[in-house]
């Protein structure tokens, strides 16, 4: 985003020229001396599981990155801790990993970020390897047990930031989404050549967040309500060069190019639905252009559902959702995905911006169905 690097340059120019020719002595704050903190925000995260199966394939793995006064030039390295809970056993907590400042590195363009991010992964193999050290850790890890990460900046003036000393809108904000600890859940998966090969896609419904036929006096939807992005094409699901092993990929045409969509497959169990499975999408780059500097964002949506009952009056056109259509995507656990005419669902949000909001930043955001299924 040229642009606002320029615009942020010539308002930091200006801030410069009015302050420097004031006398500091007549103003109660040391601007130019005060501290200022940092956070590390999780950009996007690829999985909420450890595929108790696979783990020298599974583990913490996201794209973070260092906010502070310099542009992220002030970390000195970002230190993981780990510690391990089975039901309310919870052991201590001790340290996995430390990666350098040198790690961080600056975004390429299109992207409005001026601060530098890394690409982290933490094994769940060395992951065990370092609770092994930690007092109460069963030795192992099972089915629903939970590893919680921390994460600790540390600057190079020697202060650090975690998540004891921050705050609720930085945890928890949609834009600043710097908690600081990350906690992933132990599931036993059987993915090995599971959900692979060639499959019929077709684009089952698509919504917006911001409409429903309350909002219409008659059936006469906008028509960007009803547009096809991706149409129906056969794609292959291949598990990602160095991904995960929960993780699938595949190419397909959408808005007229041919892209990569990446997801991740996560059981989540329930009592009444014990073979549910979530197809969990990380906030990704389409690389699809819709300015010169902008590109479309792909998100998870938001839990719940989408669509209303298509009860006239107004009937909903085909291809809008003809009933209540969960948010996001989902498999059956119990299935291999190899057998002709089993089916995943995958929910994204379309066209959300470099940090996951829906906020419409190239066109309309616009919430989309994929249905897969195995030919």
């Amino acid at each position: 985003m040229k642009f606002y690097k320029r615009l942020t340059l010539i308002a930091f120019s200006i801030v410069i020229v009015t302050t420097g020719c004031r006398d500091k002595d007549l103003y109660p704050l040391p601007y130019d001396d005060r501290e200022v903190g940092a956070y590390m925000r999780l950009y996007s995260l690829t999985s909420n599981i450890i595929d108790l199966n696979d783990l020298a394939n599974s583990g913490l793995d996201g794209i973070f990155e260092a906010v502070d006064g310099s542009n992220g030039n002030n970390l000195q390295e970002f230190r993981i801790l780990v510690q391990h809970r089975r039901g309310t056993a919870l052991s201590s907590e001790v340290p996995v990993k430390v990666i350098p400042a040198s790690d961080f590195v600056n975004v390429a363009e299109p992207t409005i970020s001026l601060y530098k991010r890394a690409r982290i992964r933490v094994s769940a193999n060395e992951t065990v390897t370092a609770l092994a050290t930690a007092t109460g850790f069963p030795g192992s890890l099972a089915n629903a047990d939970q590893v919680i990460y921390r994460g600790v900046m540390v600057l190079k003036d020697g202060r650090e930031f975690t998540n004891t000393n921050t705050t609720p809108n930085i945890t928890g904000g949609q834009f600043y989404s710097a908690s600081f600890i990350y906690t992933l859940t132990v599931r036993s998966q059987s993915l090995a050549g599971s959900w692979l090969g060639t499959y019929n896609l077709t684009q089952s419904a698509i919504w917006s967040l911001n409409h429903s036929p309350a909002l219409h006096a008659t059936p006469q939807f906008p028509s960007y309500l009803n547009q096809v992005l991706f149409p129906n094409q056969q794609v292959t699901l291949a598990v990602p060069n160095g991904g995960l092993s929960s993780e699938r990929q595949f190419t397909v045409n959408y808005r007229g190019q041919n892209v990569t969509i990446r997801f991740n497959l996560e059981p989540t169990p329930t009592a009444t639905a014990p073979t549910s499975g979530t197809i969990f999408i990380p906030l990704q780059n389409s690389t699809v252009n819709c300015t010169s500097d902008r590109q479309l964002f792909w998100t998870m949506p938001t839990a719940g559902s989408f669509g209303s009952t298509a009860a006239p009056p107004p009937a909903l056109p085909a291809g809008l959702p003809q009933g209540v259509t969960a948010n996001q995507g989902a498999y059956n656990t119990s299935q291999t995905g190899l057998v002709a005419g089993q089916t995943l669902t995958i929910g994204l949000d379309d066209d959300a911006d470099e940090y996951g909001r829906r906020n419409g930043y190239c066109t309309w955001t616009r919430r989309v169905r994929l249905t897969l299924t195995k030919n």
